[in-house]
């Protein structure tokens, strides 16, 4: 996959075929549930029948890397998109990824020949990256960790769900399921619709972008002591 280095600068556009509607989806999720008790459906692994699916959009973003966060959203109609954290080396700046299938890449295939399901791994996907300090990554690593240990049941597996699928993977673990439209989940969309922003934002406003995102890391924080205690 072919990159353009934008010069004097920190960002990154991998591919650009025009802005990807995840940011606007996720701020449909930063609007508080209707309920006062919050709880999440997400569940350890992937749903049923949906693990060969989601491994081939990640894989199609992000090669054989495994990213140390990640966020990949299977819709139930329209392309595939998703965020992930790549590490850098030792305290270095990590990389910040978003990405969007140029295709929807889970198609039935209704040919004359015979129908079936076809995985449609073999395209370029639009991708935006962008270095984000190391310290930042790391709390946001630690923070979502906390959050989805504390909201998520150990033995409970990720249900089966029927249309759109969130998939979380922190630390090489992962929870998956519907959304979490409240409480800490809430803020978690919050903080992956700001991570999307700074993807194509100018090197001179990113310092704004991550003040945004360390003072939800705040909330975020306040919100799981309070629960905690």
């Amino acid at each position: 996959m072919a990159s353009a280095v934008v010069p004097g600068s920190a960002r990154q556009r991998i591919v650009q075929r025009g802005r990807a509607p995840l940011y606007a989806l996720l701020l449909a999720a930063i609007v508080p549930a209707a309920s006062a008790a919050c709880t999440t459906e997400l569940g350890h692994g992937w749903p049923p029948a949906v693990g060969n699916y989601g491994q081939a959009v990640e894989t199609l973003f992000d090669g054989k890397v495994q990213p140390t966060l990640a966020l990949t959203l299977l819709p139930k109609g329209g392309v595939e998109t998703g965020v992930a954290l790549l590490p850098g080396t030792q305290d270095q700046e990590w990389t910040l990824r978003y990405s969007k299938a140029d295709k929807r890449v889970y198609n039935w295939n209704n040919s004359a020949r015979g129908g079936g399901l076809e995985l449609r791994v073999d395209q370029e996907p639009d991708q935006y990256q962008v270095a984000i300090p190391a310290a930042l990554a790391q709390r946001l690593v630690r923070s979502w960790q906390a959050a989805l240990d504390s909201g998520v049941p150990a033995g409970r597996k990720a249900p089966v769900t029927d249309g759109e699928v969130l998939s979380f993977q922190v630390a090489g673990e992962r929870y998956s399921g519907p959304r979490w439209e409240c409480g800490a989940g809430k803020l978690m969309m919050k903080q992956v619709a700001l991570l999307i922003e700074a993807s194509d934002t100018k090197e001179k406003k990113l310092d704004r972008r991550w003040q945004d995102l360390d003072e939800s890391l705040d909330e975020l924080q306040q919100l799981l002591a309070g629960n905690a205690g």
